[in-house]
């Protein structure tokens, strides 16, 4: 008899089953609504629960076997899963099995953050997504932002072999794990799809970033690119097929691409914002996509503030007052993220601690003990960092010769998207009020679009077609981005 301690919104039951269900079999059977919209056959990937100590399974094909403490979203995730998943493609597998090479083909998705690295386990025999993986980008030893790690490639003699190891050498370690897990060798791996910003993929590829840093921002490549699993130093089939999703320009990169494509939405003029390292975004009119990347540094990513870190576990996330928040993993806080921070912001600002232009007397304990506080350098990084978001939207709205009253929606994506506070991020002037009715989060769009693009030949033409429609402007180089973002900086009452 196994014992499975199961959390929902803060209330703990105790439950006994018998081992050789999946643990969404026995949440259903005792009266747990867990969401799954492909019925529990596994090829959505959407049925994310908590497993402590083992990090989020896929419910549908996990079997508990021993005693466990189980962590299901709570009302606010829920809804957030269910919101996204009617924006994003999923698609059937339609590639033939005569084109594998072994009787036990894998397919891993791996969407490559500068923070965070999140990888798509996926059986190419029925399309059923096996395990999501995900860990911290080890690239972070060597800078928190791309910029940084151009940086450490350009002043240190084997700089980008040591970025380029560093993340070849955990990608090995998650496939090693799973390949125990299940039952498989490494030459059951026989395709790994890759999709990151520009940069990442070229340190990926070990091609020199440096060009990326300096003017006029000349990529090595934007193009896919293919690689053979012997030509890389990944243990996989030595025949396996390792390729990067095309990337648009030196800043708008593969995640967008894929992101794109991911999207199933029914609108003709729509913005998709990917908030990073950089503030990717994509105005799409009509046939037309324009693109631009804004430079906003990593605050929202947790880095450069002073208790700054990703959404992982003990992270604050949420923040509606003194001692009313919210931390991933409900566990004492130690630092603060993304959407925190915008919480925390919109806080200081609506209760006159932070006056308009951004000055923040003393700092802001939110928690005593562990010393997490807010200071004034991180409200200045906030505002350089909403600036520059807010600036580059409002001039790809100009570029294109429309108005706001033409888009349709705002998309946002990746983790930062999941979780921000729409409401706090249009009072601090992050996301521009125009659009307040029509921002919806679609998750990590990204990754799902690098596993659809393992599933289908369908997909990759999409891309293609995507990278086809899209033109870039450098923002550095429009006169209008410097007074935008001069006026964006201050914290407008109006929006209150």
């Amino acid at each position: 008899m196994i014992k499975l301690a199961i959390t929902e919104n803060g209330k703990t039951r105790l439950i006994e089953t018998q081992p050789g269900e999946t643990l969404l079999a026995i949440l259903q059977k005792h009266g747990y609504s867990v969401y799954a919209p492909c019925g529990g056959r596994g090829t959505c990937g959407k049925c994310l629960v908590q497993v402590k100590g083992e990090g989020y399974v896929i419910a549908c094909m996990y079997y508990p076997e021993k005693n466990a403490e189980i962590i299901l979203p709570g009302k606010v995730e829920s809804m957030i899963l269910t919101s996204q998943s009617d924006f994003l493609e999923d698609l059937p597998l339609d590639i033939e099995p005569p084109a594998y090479k072994t009787k036990n083909p894998w397919a891993i998705a791996v969407d490559m953050g500068t923070t965070t690295v999140v990888l798509y386990f996926l059986d190419l025999r029925n399309g059923k997504i096996e395990k999501i993986d995900s860990f911290i980008n080890p690239q972070n030893s060597y800078g928190g932002d791309v910029i940084t790690r151009i940086g450490y490639c350009q002043e240190h003699k084997n700089g980008l072999k040591e970025l380029q190891q560093a993340i070849v050498h955990e990608i090995n370690s998650a496939l090693e794990s799973f390949a125990k897990e299940n039952s498989c060798k490494a030459d059951n791996f026989e395709k790994l799809i890759f999709v990151g910003n520009t940069t990442m993929l070229h340190i990926l590829l070990g091609e020199d970033p440096v060009s990326l840093a300096l003017a006029p921002f000349v990529p090595k490549f934007t193009a896919k690119q293919i690689r053979t699993g012997k030509q890389t130093g990944f243990n996989v089939n030595p025949h396996a097929v390792i390729e990067t999703l095309p990337c648009i320009s030196a800043y708008v990169g593969a995640d967008v691409v894929a992101g794109l494509a991911a999207l199933n939405v029914p609108y003709k003029n729509f913005l998709f914002l990917d908030i990073g390292t950089n503030g990717e975004i994509a105005l799409v009119k009509g046939r037309e996509i324009v693109t631009c990347a804004a430079a906003a540094g990593p605050a929202f990513e947790g880095a450069n503030l002073s208790c700054g870190m990703g959404a992982v576990a003990g992270a604050v996330n949420i923040f509606k007052g003194k001692n009313q928040y919210r931390v991933i993993g409900n566990i004492r806080p130690v630092g603060i993220c993304g959407s925190g921070i915008v919480d925390i912001v919109n806080y200081l600002v609506l209760n006159n601690q932070v006056d308009e232009t951004g000055f923040l007397p003393e700092d802001f304990v939110i928690h005593k003990k562990n010393n997490i506080r807010v200071t004034q350098q991180d409200i200045r990084e906030i505002q350089l960092a909403k600036s520059a978001i807010c600036s580059g939207i409002k001039i790809l709205i100009q570029e294109a010769g429309i108005s706001f009253d033409s888009i349709e929606a705002l998309f946002i994506a990746g983790g930062f998207g999941n979780y921000i506070n729409i409401q706090s991020a249009l009072n601090i002037g992050l996301l521009p009020y125009e659009l307040k009715d029509k921002i919806y989060a679609v998750g990590n769009s990204a990754g799902i679009g690098a596993l659809q693009y393992a599933k289908s030949n369908y997909f990759k033409q999409k891309t293609d077609a995507i990278v086809k429609r899209s033109r870039y402007i450098e923002l550095s180089l429009v006169d209008e981005f410097t007074t935008e973002f001069a006026l964006n900086m201050n914290f407008s009452q109006n929006s209150y």
